[in-house]
Parts: structure tokens; C-alpha cells; sequence
């Protein structure tokens, strides 16, 4: 048998020999022993190296996901080396360093050698940009470019007409013209010629187009109903295929022939290529169709295509002689080790043709063809001539042989049809494939709960009570993953979870219940379905109810939940965020040089086994490949890690051989980061232990997961070491990226390490050199960190952008310490000056000014602890289905899955990783900030060599009241969970509220679950106040806070931080109502917090004795200058803060002693730099108002709580020292709440600014209702406040009593509780209003001559007009007639024009009704946002309900106030101390 096949194979040589001496195309001949990496080195004929093609996965359907718990006790031994020596990278200073000459002179369109230029976004490029066809709509009231035409003619009037007008219109009006002014004949022949070529020129486009138009739907209608000839095609592919022919063969050699070896049945040795070519005849197109009717981006045809290489109809006779027919020679191998023979199988004259449908979705990225979708209009004919027996000489055609040979071809329809005979169609989607993500890459998990069913119907075979169990499995597909049985019930309880990996979301999932059987196949009960599509809108879906149904009939119902975690995505400009458990795609690509020494036959049959940590069972086994010592896998496979950090993956190569034991070739051993670290290095093989020689080739690739605890997890908090205290002075000449648009940077410094934001300072508008002069306190968690000092320049509309940055070492700062309270020690102050390096480039622009310290923090006992209330959804989904793994008892039992092996034993290797990689830390620029303010997580086995040395035994023991005794601290936030209005993300505040502490990342679901641990720097924790804010609004992106609570955070601390007294976890992890706009407590959020004392010595400024709210009352002047001619003079005050005019009092007519006493608050921001005087006037009607005198103000000497008198002499340089003014002061120390307000290039008034109580700018955000002072007596973090009587005020307005300080107004008397349930009086009989207009800022349009119309029903008042200021101020009142008839105060603020129109700068709405009462007399002052522009507006509302104004004429007082006996003593606030406030805290 063996010599028949030996003649058969020599014979077939022989013809083999003779097709390639026609020299015209290659015949593929190989070694039937040759590996298929040899085979496609001979079929390649001189190329440099050949790639395979990956082939796609072969496991066997989905399966449960098989889940790292990354707990493996093995130290690292060796270091990743590059064993082959192919690819030497030499890095120095981080730089990679290749042999390229970057030098050589490239030729002309060559490609470039790095990226191209980013385009300007203001560039117009293409069509689309330039006709604007993507642009937004303009909101109504905003077409400003629409053209006459457009705004006054129709559709059908629209044209070229016009311009044939406008020709007739200009030679009718210059011919008149010429022969108005008298000029010759010879300009009206000049007008005739202009006329005639403008016609000519027009015609000949007209009839151009047309013909055009025509001849086009000429040709559509041609397309569509005639086929076309390719015949230009055609001659380029006959002389294309001589050339592409090896190609083509070498790339289906090197793929197809590594399958045929992988899936050799067990009663052959090998399936073998050993000749292969498609011969000299290329492939042909004959007839084209063309759909022209489809969508713009639909291209829809019909090819007529064949393959005919035995017809030589069309081919000369010397192409007939010299053409090579294709032929394939499968050399199939019988026996088994020496006793085997080869057969050849040939298959030749293959001939195919049909009609191919082809429709091609297009897109604007590369490769501009979306999907591609073929199908066959009609069966295509196939014909071919095999020949198993006997090769080429002796061989015998099967399709001799009756019936057998339409049997092959109705079984090949019956196969294609399903897939692609029309209507049915073969998809290519082209983007998938060319993105470089694998069609079988997972897109995230599913998290199954299975918790019970209920009035199961359904017997067993032959009686009794069935033994349910459920299996998952996605569109009725393998099973995933099953539940265990329960024994004799008809209403089972599992609840076990169960995690799937999922490919895409438009896919069903299948709960099967099936009976347990145990010696026969398992009986289906019933299906219970879930549409994963409906995962997108809400990820987490609890108490999911789903009848179960068979063959249509109820068969019981079945309880569940599920939760989707989708794999993070890096946004654009950024990095993936690094998270601790993700999917892992792990691929075994190949081995090379295996140990043949452990093969008696020098031959390997490998296999590749995957374990994970300390398990035996292998998740993963790879296809065997026979007879090869370099075998080629290139196989995927997926799994979840709990872990990253200390994951370690085993793999094997194991010699298959069928009957006798397996034995282990080599194996290695690798954490999971260093593989990864790896990758990133571009070094991929790895040496196998326990073996003389072999390598193999392994990659991963890491996909993080959102899941709860992911991000900055309870159990991967590191307690700090201390706080940098970084005193961030200046910076000068910082980058300018805003100077294009003729504006400047708006520089802040924000601080991250190990890429996460730890603080920021305040934002300077629009200045180069920035002077921040700020104090931040920085938690640092080893000695061994970086802190990064980003200069960003602020967008309140966009991302911020990086402006440079300078590095900070810890260790320059700190060093180890032998006390066990502080095991470490600050080495002193530095004090640096370093040059802001770029990020692009790597050059510098401008300078860093700044001062460091170290100040440790207490060592507590035990260290941070939280409790597993936080714990992420795997852990505990794990810690569930393990604990009862292999549990048997009365009512449950476990059983092994299909396909589950158990011949593991004799394949153990000895404990411990073969490989390793040094760890490295390096800032990532550009990190993606969801991370915002988030921990370190660093593990704490894996600490640095500063953290290992310290026992957690030791340390300071503290009690709750201890703790809470220390003034300043890190808090340490673990936020768990949630149940949200809407999805948001959590933001921390402390304090001032200027930036969050942290940001959580944004929930998938209103039933939210973080497990997300974060951290703040308290300075004094007695006064300080900590907020719980839920932004919608993604990190980085203009906030939108739905909801917020706010508390004091001594109190916050009491009631979240663990006593140590044994409580449950549920007694100090805290649930806080978080209320919206409407003082509606809408959504919860639970906390538990931690506390670390560092004993911090704060400067004067930054105490909160600092900062507050200083009362000031003008009492009286003594002995004044007298600025008259008759000796007296008409003094005013005016008070200034930094600059900034604060208040001005009334004028007090001829005298030298005048007597105010008049009250007003200011917010004070630091006392310690506060420039505060007053300078007294001179009032005159007609010249400028002259100074009287000038006097200072030390408000750092004041005394807290208590009221001080002081007498201030006046001095002028003029008058020299002359007079006295007389005041009262009483400073309440307060923090301030601060707001980053909106940037803009072209506007002064919306710059982002320090703003100290900024009224928001935008409409809908502007409903605030003062500060509650933190000092009130008896106050709790978690009180709540009765504003049931609160009416909620429209957008843009804000109020407080007058004679109250606008930020220590409590909600409870921020308005008057006396209004009916729609906020109007009860009564419709009028009162007196009286409305003064007192002042506005930051008008639009810089300084105006400004002046105010105020309308109440139907009556108008003006006020004068102004000097040229943005801040004008009148201090004019008038009278009206309000009842329930006017609920609204209308304003109108215009430009006061000498020649021509005044301008309107602004204007706005006041709900009267919604800021004072109706009954008796009430006062308040209100500040209102301007519509139409910009700017703030300030009115005081007085009502008195007993006065009836119809009765007597208005009165106007213009200059001065008028002081009723039934009106309040006004006083006037701080136009600056506008408290911007966030909705919805506690204490509004």
C-alpha cells in the first residue's frame, strides 16, 4: 500500500515539474513533513518574512468567565530578558533610541516621518465645513445672516434671476448716468460690450448645466436597467494575477494548512499541503449594474464575476500553451509513528461563476467603506475535478461516479444559502476589522444573579418532584454557566451570582431551568428571557421578574438581577483609566526551539495550558499541533481579574500523547503586571524553566472595568504618611494658548500624584504672571511619590489645557523616623524656583514660584480600615457562588460541566514566578481625570521599602472623642452607594467649595455602587463644613449639579466614623439626602468616613478667623475740613475694600459734624491682607466731588464676636490732618463660599475670577437662598431644615432682608413666612412699593452712561444717567402702587446717548411677591441678573401694606434715602459679598 502511494505521489511530481517549466507562474511544491511556517517560506519565493493570519478562536461556544482572584504567594525570581536578541532598544532618559539616521534625505511625497500637523479648529477644510451643513440650528432670534432674498422671497422665487435684473438695473442706470454728465457715444458702446459678454457668459453656463443635468439622468437611467462590461477592469486583473498569485497562495498555505494540522482526525498522522496553486487565469468581471437611486451614502451593484481557468476561448494560442491550471495536492498520512504511508488527494480545474450582489455602507472615516454586504442573486456553478485515489497518473474523478457528485453540490448550497443566496446576506463589517479590536473581544460582564423561581410546573419522567437547576446561555447559544440543583422542590432558592463575558448588547439572554438528571439527559422546564439591549439605558436592573415559558405555555415565573459593567474607554487627549479589575485577553501566539529531548521520537505534539494564581485547573487549553517542535497557536483567550496588582498566570507546554501520560515540556510563571509592562516594551517572548531549551510567546492585554471598587477600592487604600504643605506663590510668563483670539491665559496650579488630582489653587483671570500666594495641603502616601505642579489654564465650557508642568520629590521633603507616632520627618523648607516644562516638545516657558514642607501625620493603630459593606460587586459576587463550591447537603448539589477535565495529575511545577519585572512609576500626562482627587492605591503588599518596615500593630490608639479632638486632618471618604434621580457622579467639597476634594466616576445607574475611597485636608475642623454634591455632568465639562447636601464636618465625622465599641457596619456608614433646586430631598447617597490627624501650625491667613463677615456702622464725624465758602460742607463716605468700592453712605448737607449712623456687611476673604479705608467727600452738584480726608483700617487687630470702637483720624495731603470719623466694627469669622465663574476671551465681566459669592451667570442656576453661619449653636451635619414656607425664586435672582449679612442669612428667616400658597398678597388692595435703585456692575459693553426705566403695572419711572462707568450707581428710589395685580418688577438699563439712540445694555424680571411679604412692612434687597447682556443689578423693595399710594402723588428722592417712620432702617450691603451658593444644602 505504501509503494502504490509512493508511485501515485512520483507521478504526480512528474506533472507538477512539467507545469512549472512553462515559467509563467509559480507551482507550489512542498516537503509533506515541512512545518507550515517552512512551507510558506518556499511558496514566498524571496519575500522577507511572512505573517500569518490570525485565525479566529475555536473554543467551544461562550462559557462562565473564569475569574482571578489574584491571591498567590510566590516571590519573583528572574528579570524579563529578550531572549532572541531581534529587537534592541536602548533607552536613555526615557528616550527610545533606534539606528534610524533621522539625517537621510527623504525623496520627494515621501511619507512624512512623524504625525502632521494638527489643522487649526477655526480652519474651514471640506464641504461639510464650509457649508456649514453640521452646524447647529441658530435659537430663535439669532438668524443674523439670513439674506434679504432669504427673509422676503419664497422658494419658487429663488434663483439666478436676480442677477439678470441686476444686469438690466446697472445699464439703465449708467447709460442715464453718461448721458446726465454729457459723455460720448464711445461709453455707451463700453456698457453695451460689458452687458452683451455678462450674457454671453451667463448663456453658455446655463445651457452647459443643462445639457449636463440631462445627459446625468440620462445615464441613471441607463445604470439601472443595462448591465455594463468590465472589460478595462478585466485587463488589469489578467496582468495583476501573475503578479498577486505567489502572494495569495503563501498567505492561504500559511493559514490553511495550520488549521488542517490542528484538526487531523485521530485515525490519520497528518493532513498536509504539499502543492497548492490557483494557476495563470485570473478571475473575471463579467457585466456590472449600478443602482444611482440609493442614499447618499449607500453604493449598491450587481458583478457577474467567474472563474474559468480551462476556457481558452479568449487567449492566443501561445497563452493556451504556456497556461497553468490550478491544482491543490493534500498529502494525507495514515499509520501511526514509523508505520505510515502518504496519499495524495488532488483536486484540479476548478471553475466557478454566479451573480454577486454587493452593497456598500460608506462613513467619513478611514476606510470610508463602513459594511460590506454580499450575497449571491442566484446559485453560482461550481465544478471541479477530484481525485482521491491514485494522484494525476492513475487518478479517478469522483463525479463519475452516479449521484455523488450533485450530492457534494446540494450539500454545498445547502451550507451557502443560509449565509448568503439572496435574501439572505454576508456581512463584512470593514471598520470592525480594521480597527485592530478582535470580533470576539468582550465589551464588558454581565453580573447574573439568580435569586429564585417560584410555581414551577413540570414533573419528572415516570413521577416525582424535579431537581431545578438554572443554565445561562446568550441567544439560546452554549451555556455559559449554570446554578446549582436543588433537590424535590417547586420553589428552588439559589441565590448564587454568576459573571458572563458579552460580546454586544443586542443580543438576548437565556435563563433555562432545567430537572437534574442523573443518568440521562437533563429535562428543559421552561426559559426565562431578558433583551440586553435594555442594559444601555439602565446598567443595573434589581428585582427583575420573567415568566417561564415552554412551547408558549406558562410554566412558572423566575427573580433575578442583573448588572452590566462596560470596559472603560479612554476619552480623546487621554489615558485608559487604570483601574484594579478588568478583563484580561490573554493570547498564546507560539513556541519555538521546545526540548525535543523529552520526545522519543524528537517530534512534540504541544499543547499550551493556562492556570491562573495557586489553581490546578487549567482555564484555557490550546489546539494540539502534531509533529512540530515550533508550534503556532495564535489563540485568545478572555477571563476577569479581581486583582491586577498580584494576579500571576502559569502556563504549561504539555507533550499530547493519546494513550500514555502527558508530560510537561517547560512551563513559566508571570505576574500579570509585569506581562503587561511588557507589552507596553514591545517584548513578548519569554523562557520556559524546567526544560533545556524553548521560548514562548505570550501577550495580554488589559481592559478595565467600571465596576464598584475598581477605580480606588476600601481594600487598596494606603493610609498616608503626611501632608506636603506647598505654599504656591507665582508664576511668571507662563504659556499663552487664548492668543489667538487676542486674549490670555487664565492660569491655576493643580497638584496630582501618581496622576491623580490631590488640590488645586484658585484661578487667576487673564494674566501671564499669576500671583495665587495660596496654601495647599497635599496627602502623600510614600516618600517614593512625585507630586506633579500642573499649570492649567481654566475653560468653563471645554477641558482645561495643560500650560506645563514641574516635579516635586517627596523624598526631598521627608525621610524615615524611628517614632513610632511619626515614622517619618520633614528635612526642612524648600524653597525652589523652577522652569514650567511644556508638554509638547519638551522646552520650557516661564517660571514656578513655590515653598515645600513635610508635615507627618499620627500613626494610628490598626491603620485605615474600611469594612466589606464597600466591596466591589466581584468580590462579593465571588465570596458568594465559592463559599458553597463543592457544598453538598440535604437540599443542594453540585455537578461538573460538560467537557470539564480531570487529568491534571503529573502536571504540577514547582511554586514560584519565573519571571519578573521591576515595577516603575512615571506621570502619565494627560490622565484621564474621573480619577479626580481619588487615592492612591497603591497595594499594600507591594509597598515601598519606607511603608514594609512598619508594623500595623504599632501606633497611636485613639478614641472617637480623641480623634475628633484634633483641630487638623486628612478625612478619608469611602463612598459606597447610592440611589440617584439621575445619573451623576459624587463630588466632595470642603470648606470654600472653590474644588472638589475627589470626584467618583459617573454611575451607570440611578441605583448607584461606587466603593470609591477618596481624600481631604481639614485645617480646622471645628468650623470646617463638608459638601456631598451630584454633578450629571461628565469630569471636565461644564458642571450641572442636580442635588446637594452640606453639613458641618465635625458633625458629618460623629456620625460616620467607627467608634471601635462593635458596632455593625450599617450603625457609622451614613445615608445623606442630597436635595435639588426645589428643597427636595431626591436622591441618597451612603458614606463612611476615617479620620488622620496631622498637626498642622496654620499661619494667621488661613485660619478661618481669616475670613468672615464684617459688620460696619458708620457713626459720625468730628471737626471736618470745611470745603465751602460758607464753612461748612456736605460730607459722604466712602468705604474700600482692595481696591474694590464697598459702600457709600448718605450726604449729610452743610455741616462739619455730620451724624450717620449707618450699618452695612462686607464678606471679608483674609484679614491678614486686607486693605480696608475710608475716604470722606465733599458733595457738589456741579464739580467733582473733593476729598476731605483719608483713613486706614487694621482689621487683622480685631477681636472675634465683639464690637470695637474706633475713632480714625482723617489725613489729606492737601489739608494734612483734619478731622475724625467715628465706627463700630464686629467681625464674625465665617467661610466664604467661593464659585469659578464663566471665561470668555472677548468679555471683561465673564472672565473666571476668584469670585467671592458670584452670582452664577447662567439662567436656571441662580437659585440660592443665603449661607447659614457654621457657628449657629446646636448645629448638626445632618439636620435637615423646614423650607416648606420657602417659595422657590426664579432663575438669575437672589435676596436677604435688609440690615442682615447676606452670607449668615439662615433659611429660616432668609424670607417671610407670611405668603400664600402662590406667593402673591391675599388681598388685592394696594400698598406702597417703594423701589430703589441702588447699583449694578459688569455691564456689557464697558463703560456706558448708564440709566434704569423701572415698571410696575403701568407705571414707568426713570432714574439719571450715570458718569462713564461699568459700575454705576444711582441710590434713587420711587414709589408704586403693588398688589396682586403686579407681581412682577420690570427693569430696562440703557446707555445714555448725547446724539442718536440709546442702547439697551440689559434687562430683567422681578417676582416682587417672592422676596418680601404682603402684610405690614417689609424690606429687601434683591440682586437680579441682567438679560440681554451681562451684569448684575441691585434694588432695594420696600413695601408698606398700610399705605394706600393711589391716594397721593409718587415722590422721587434722587441722591439720598428717605427715612420713613414705617420703613426699616435700611442698610446697605457689600455689592461684593453676593454669596455664590449651591442649591440645595441643609441649612437653605
Amino acid at each position: 500500500m505504501a509503494g502504490d502511494g509512493n508511485g501515485a505521489a512520483n507521478g504526480a511530481e512528474d506533472q507538477f515539474n512539467h507545469d512549472a517549466a512553462k515559467g509563467r507562474v509559480a507551482v507550489h511544491t512542498f516537503d509533506p513533513d515541512a512545518s507550515p511556517a517552512q512551507k510558506a517560506a518556499v511558496a514566498g519565493k524571496g519575500k522577507d518574512q511572512l505573517k500569518g493570519v490570525q485565525q479566529k478562536s475555536e473554543e467551544g461556544g461562550e462559557r462562565e468567565v473564569q475569574i482571578d482572584h489574584g491571591k498567590s504567594n510566590i516571590i519573583p525570581t528572574i528579570n524579563i530578558q529578550d531572549v532572541d536578541g531581534e529587537k534592541k532598544i536602548q533607552q536613555t532618559d526615557g528616550n527610545v533610541v533606534t539606528d534610524v539616521d533621522d539625517a537621510t534625505p527623504s525623496p520627494p511625497g515621501a511619507m512624512p516621518a512623524g504625525p502632521a500637523a494638527n489643522i487649526p479648529e477655526w480652519y474651514q477644510v471640506g464641504w461639510r465645513a464650509v457649508s456649514g451643513i453640521d452646524l447647529p440650528p441658530l435659537p430663535e432670534g439669532e438668524e443674523k445672516d439670513n439674506s434679504v432674498l432669504h427673509a422676503f422671497l419664497g422658494e419658487q422665487f429663488y434663483g439666478d434671476w436676480y442677477h439678470n435684473a441686476a444686469i438690466i438695473v446697472f445699464a439703465v442706470f449708467t447709460t442715464h448716468f453718461l448721458t446726465r454728465f454729457h459723455f460720448g457715444w464711445g461709453w455707451l458702446f463700453i456698457i453695451l460690450a460689458v452687458c452683451n459678454t455678462y450674457y454671453t457668459t451667463s448663456m453658455e453656463r446655463t445651457r452647459r448645466r443643462s445639457r449636463d443635468d440631462i445627459q446625468r439622468e440620462l445615464v441613471k437611467s441607463r445604470l439601472a436597467s443595462e448591465h455594463e462590461t468590465a472589460d478595462w477592469i478585466n485587463n488589469f486583473l489578467d496582468r495583476f494575477w501573475l503578479i498577486y498569485e505567489p502572494v495569495l497562495s503563501t498567505t492561504i498555505v500559511s493559514s490553511v494548512d495550520q488549521i488542517l494540522s490542528t484538526n487531523t482526525p485521530a485515525f490519520l498522522d497528518s493532513l498536509r499541503l504539499s502543492t497548492f496553486t490557483l494557476g495563470t487565469k485570473a478571475p473575471r468581471i463579467d457585466k456590472v449594474r449600478t443602482f444611482p437611486r440609493t442614499e447618499d451614502d449607500i453604493v449598491m451593484m450587481d458583478w457577474g464575476i467567474s472563474f474559468t481557468p480551462n476556457d481558452v476561448s479568449d487567449m492566443t494560442p501561445r497563452q493556451a500553451a504556456g497556461k497553468v491550471n490550478p491544482k491543490i495536492v493534500l498529502s494525507v498520512r495514515v499509520g501511526k509513528g514509523i508505520a505510515t504511508a502518504a496519499m495524495p488527494i488532488l483536486l484540479e480545474d476548478i471553475t466557478f461563476s454566479g451573480l454577486m450582489r454587493i452593497r456598500m455602507k460608506l462613513m467619513s472615516n478611514f476606510p470610508h467603506v463602513q459594511i460590506v454586504d454580499i450575497c449571491f442573486l442566484e446559485k453560482p456553478v461550481i465544478d471541479y475535478v477530484l481525485k482521491p485515489i491514485g494522484g494525476e497518473t492513475f487518478g479517478f474523478d469522483i463525479a463519475n461516479m452516479p449521484g455523488l457528485s450533485s450530492f457534494i453540490r446540494d450539500m454545498t448550497h445547502a451550507t451557502l444559502q443560509p449565509m448568503m443566496y439572496d435574501p439572505n446576506v454576508f456581512t463584512l463589517n470593514l471598520e470592525q476589522l480594521l480597527s485592530g479590536t478582535p470580533l470576539d473581544s468582550a465589551i464588558g460582564v454581565l453580573q447574573i444573579t439568580v435569586n429564585s423561581a417560584r410555581g414551577i410546573k413540570g414533573t419528572k419522567i415516570g413521577g416525582g418532584t424535579p431537581d431545578p437547576y438554572v443554565a445561562i446561555a446568550i441567544n439560546n447559544r452554549a451555556e455559559m454557566a449554570h446554578t446549582k440543583y436543588k433537590s424535590n422542590t417547586y420553589n428552588p432558592t439559589w441565590m448564587e451570582t454568576k459573571f458572563v463575558l458579552v460580546n454586544s448588547l443586542a443580543e438576548t439572554l437565556n435563563l433555562n431551568l432545567f430537572d437534574f438528571n442523573d443518568h440521562r439527559k437533563d429535562t428543559l422546564l421552561g426559559t426565562a428571557t431578558f433583551e440586553l439591549a435594555q442594559l444601555q439605558e439602565d446598567a443595573v436592573r434589581e428585582g427583575l421578574t420573567s415568566p417561564l415559558l415552554k412551547d408558549g405555555k406558562d410554566r412558572g415565573e423566575l427573580k433575578y438581577d442583573i448588572s452590566f459593567y462596560p470596559v472603560l474607554k479612554a476619552e480623546e487627549g487621554q489615558e485608559v483609566p487604570d483601574t484594579k479589575v478588568g478583563i484580561v485577553r490573554l493570547t498564546v501566539h507560539q513556541a519555538k526551539e521546545l526540548d525535543h529531548t523529552k520526545s522519543l521520537s524528537g517530534d512534540l505534539n504541544p499543547i499550551a495550558k493556562i492556570y491562573l494564581g495557586d489553581s490546578n485547573t487549567a482555564i484555557h487549553a490550546t489546539k494540539c499541533i502534531k509533529h512540530t517542535n515550533s508550534p503556532v497557536w495564535e489563540e485568545p483567550h478572555e477571563f476577569l481579574c479581581a486583582d491586577k496588582n498580584t494576579s500571576v498566570i502559569t502556563l504549561k507546554v504539555i507533550d499530547d500523547r493519546d494513550f500514555l501520560k502527558d508530560p510537561v515540556v517547560g512551563y513559566m510563571s508571570i505576574k500579570l503586571s509585569d506581562l503587561l509592562t511588557a507589552k507596553n516594551e514591545a517584548r513578548d517572548w519569554f523562557p520556559l524553566s524546567h526544560c533545556k531549551s524553548g521560548k514562548v510567546r505570550l501577550s495580554a492585554e488589559w481592559k478595565p472595568l467600571s465596576m464598584e471598587g475598581s477605580l480606588a477600592s476600601a481594600d487598596q487604600y494606603t493610609p498616608p504618611i503626611g501632608v506636603v504643605r506647598l505654599h504656591l506663590d507665582r508664576a511668571s510668563d507662563v504659556k499663552n494658548v487664548e492668543a489667538t483670539l487676542g486674549g490670555k491665559s487664565d492660569p491655576y496650579v493643580r497638584v496630582q500624584v501618581n496622576n491623580v488630582t490631590k488640590g488645586r489653587t484658585e484661578v487667576i483671570n487673564n494674566n501671564l504672571s499669576p500671583v495665587w500666594d495660596q496654601i495647599l495641603y497635599i496627602p502623600v502616601h510614600s516618600v517614593k511619590e512625585t507630586l506633579l505642579l500642573e499649570c492649567m489654564d481654566y475653560q468653563h465650557l471645554t477641558k482645561d489645557r495643560s500650560l506645563g508642568s514641574v516635579d516635586l520629590r517627596v523624598e526631598e521633603l521627608a525621610v524615615e523616623h524611628d517614632d513610632v507616632q511619626y515614622p517619618y520627618k520633614s528635612t526642612g523648607i524648600k524653597e525652589a524656583t523652577d522652569p514650567i516644562r511644556l508638554d509638547k516638545g519638551g522646552g520650557f516657558k516661564g517660571t514656578l514660584h513655590y515653598k515645600a514642607e513635610f508635615v507627618p501625620a499620627l500613626k494610628l493603630k490598626g491603620g485605615v480600615q474600611f469594612n466589606d459593606i464597600g466591596a466591589s460587586a466581584l468580590a462579593k459576587g465571588v465570596s458568594g457562588s465559592s463559599s458553597s463550591k463543592g457544598s453538598k447537603d440535604s437540599d443542594a448539589g453540585s455537578f461538573r460541566s460538560a467537557g470539564s477535565k480531570t487529568d491534571e495529575a503529573g502536571q504540577d511545577v514547582p511554586d514560584g514566578v519565573t519571571i519578573h519585572e521591576p515595577s516603575q512609576k512615571t506621570h502619565v500626562k494627560g490622565a484621564k481625570s474621573t480619577d479626580t482627587m481619588a487615592t492612591n492605591v497603591t497595594d499594600g503588599s507591594m509597598g515601598t521599602a519606607g511603608t514594609a518596615e512598619i508594623h500595623e500593630d504599632e501606633g497611636v490608639e485613639m478614641s472617637k472623642d480623641e480623634l475628633l479632638a484634633q483641630q487638623s486632618g486628612i478625612i478619608v471618604f469611602n463612598v459606597i452607594s447610592g440611589r440617584l434621580s439621575k445619573k451623576a457622579r459624587v463630588e466632595m467639597l470642603l470648606d470654600d467649595g472653590y474644588w472638589p476634594c475627589f470626584s467618583t466616576n459617573r454611575a451607570r445607574s440611578t441605583k448607584a455602587s461606587w466603593g470609591y475611597v477618596g481624600e481631604g485636608f481639614v485645617k480646622e475642623l471645628d468650623f470646617s463644613q463638608v459638601w456631598i454634591r451630584l454633578n450629571e455632568a461628565e469630569e471636565g465639562d461644564k458642571d450641572d449639579i442636580i442635588a446637594e447636601w452640606r453639613g458641618d464636618t465635625k458633625g458629618f465625622l460623629s456620625s460616620t466614623l467607627c467608634s471601635h465599641q462593635g458596632l455593625s457596619p450599617q450603625d457609622y456608614a451614613q445615608t445623606f439626602t442630597l436635595n435639588d433646586s426645589d428643597e427636595r430631598g431626591t436622591s441618597t447617597v451612603t458614606v463612611e468616613a476615617r479620620y488622620i490627624p496631622v498637626p498642622v501650625v496654620l499661619e494667621p491667613r488661613e485660619s478661618i478667623n481669616n475670613q468672615g463677615v464684617l459688620n460696619v456702622t458708620l457713626l459720625d464725624g468730628r471737626d471736618i475740613h470745611a470745603a465751602d465758602r460758607g464753612g461748612k460742607s456736605d460730607p459722604f463716605a466712602v468705604f474700600t475694600l482692595n481696591g474694590q468700592r464697598i459702600y457709600k453712605s448718605q450726604t449729610k448737607k452743610k455741616t462739619l459734624n455730620p451724624d450717620w449712623n449707618e450699618q452695612f456687611p462686607m464678606s471679608v476673604t483674609s484679614r491678614v491682607a486686607a486693605d480696608f479705608n475710608v475716604e470722606l467727600f465733599d458733595w457738589n452738584q456741579i464739580e467733582q466731588a473733593k476729598s476731605l480726608g483719608f483713613a486706614q483700617i487694621d482689621l487683622a487687630e480685631l477681636e472675634p464676636f465683639q464690637a470695637t470702637e474706633k475713632t480714625l483720624s482723617l489725613t489729606s495731603q492737601k489739608h494734612g490732618d483734619k478731622g475724625h470719623l467715628r465706627v463700630r466694627l464686629m467681625f464674625q469669622p465665617e467661610v466664604i463660599v467661593k464659585s469659578r465663574k464663566n471665561t470668555s476671551t472677548f468679555s471683561t465681566a465673564g472672565r473666571a475670577m476668584t469670585q467671592i459669592g458670584g452670582l452664577p451667570m447662567s439662567a436656571g442656576k441662580g437659585v440660592f437662598h443665603g449661607v447659614t453661619g457654621i457657628l449657629k449653636k446646636g448645629h448638626k451635619g445632618d439636620d435637615s431644615v423646614d423650607s416648606s414656607n420657602i417659595p422657590e425664586l426664579p432663575a438669575g435672582q437672589q435676596s436677604h432682608p435688609v440690615g442682615t449679612s447676606e452670607l449668615a442669612t439662615s433659611a429660616g428667616n432668609a424670607f417671610p413666612a407670611s405668603l400664600s400658597t402662590d406667593g402673591l398678597p391675599v388681598s388685592n388692595e394696594p400698598g406702597t412699593l417703594r423701589v430703589t435703585v441702588i447699583d449694578a456692575k459688569d455691564l456689557s459693553g464697558g463703560d456706558a452712561k448708564a440709566y434704569a426705566v423701572i415698571r410696575v403695572g403701568d407705571k414707568e419711572q426713570k432714574t439719571k444717567h450715570s458718569g462713564k462707568t461699568a459700575s454705576p450707581e444711582w441710590n434713587e428710589s420711587f414709589n408704586f402702587a403693588a398688589s396682586s395685580l403686579t407681581p412682577k418688577l420690570y427693569v430696562w438699563i440703557h446707555d445714555h446717548k448725547t446724539l442718536g439712540k440709546d442702547k439697551l445694555l440689559g434687562d430683567a424680571e422681578v417676582d416682587i411677591w417672592r422676596h418680601i411679604s404682603s402684610e405690614g412692612v417689609a424690606a429687601t434687597d434683591v440682586t437680579v441678573e441682567l438679560h440681554g447682556g451681562s451684569g448684575l443689578l441691585r434694588l432695594r423693595l420696600e413695601f408698606d401694606a398700610s399705605v394706600n399710594p393711589l391716594t397721593r402723588r409718587s415722590s422721587v428722592s434722587s441722591g439720598e434715602r428717605a427715612n420713613t417712620s414705617r420703613t426699616l432702617s435700611i442698610a446697605s450691603p457689600s455689592r461684593f459679598s453676593i454669596s455664590g451658593r449651591r442649591k440645595g444644602g441643609d441649612d437653605d
